[in-house]
């Protein structure tokens, strides 16, 4: 009766990861993409404006003092200092501005209010804006944020010597982001607007100053 072999059966060794190392792997990842979406949170952190904010309040009552005055060079280039436009009535818009022109909802809002007033004041020569820009990125395209408001007035920004001197000198007006500053043809302050005034409220105030 001839032999039947038996064929002995090898059991295949796995080729997968051990459970501990199975894990281990999963952490990898893990952790690999929370490194990478911090790294995109911190970068579009570091993209938003600046902070601008006053803690110091000063009364009404006290606003009747002589404007700091400053100078910055407007972005033609031009060298400007608030003191030139002495006898005229003056607005100062702070406006922070992120890297590639980011701003915030306030500052659209404020941008389009003093197109509004500038539109119906600015030409007559007793009135001048300057919107002062808070902005610490190489690039923060304010020529073009500019010409999408239509900014006929003079624009630049006060970190041109890498120094916010200006923010400095109206801190203690309680200045915020969008705030706007009045000053008077004595040179004086004379009304300190929160963020979010209107063309309306902003006419009607520089209506009076330029009868006086």
């Amino acid at each position: 009766m001839p032999k039947v072999e038996r064929k002995r059966r090898t059991k295949s060794k796995g080729h997968g990861l051990s459970k501990g190392k199975l894990l281990f792997a999963v952490g990898l990842i893990a952790l690999l993409i929370g490194a990478s979406a911090y790294g995109i949170w911190q970068y579009y952190e570091e993209q938003k404006p600046p902070e601008i904010g006053g803690s110091n309040v000063v009364p009404t009552a006290n606003l009747n003092v002589p404007a700091p005055d400053f100078s910055l060079e407007d972005i033609n280039g031009t060298r400007v200092s608030l003191s030139q436009f002495r006898g005229k009535v003056i607005g100062i818009h702070f406006m922070a501005v992120g890297c590639h022109g980011q701003i915030y909802e306030v500052n659209d809002y404020m941008l389009n209010q003093l197109h509004t007033l500038c539109s119906s004041y600015c030409g007559n020569g007793n009135i001048t804006f300057l919107t002062v820009a808070v902005a610490t990125c190489e690039n923060s395209q304010l020529d073009q944020l500019r010409g999408n408001y239509s900014a006929n007035w003079v624009l630049g920004n006060d970190y041109d010597d890498e120094v916010l001197d200006i923010l400095e000198a109206y801190s203690s007006y309680d200045i915020y982001d969008g705030s706007v500053v009045l000053i008077d043809k004595a040179f004086k302050i004379t009304q300190v607007y929160s963020p979010g005034v209107s063309s309306g409220t902003l006419a009607s105030r520089v209506q009076q100053m330029l009868q006086v």
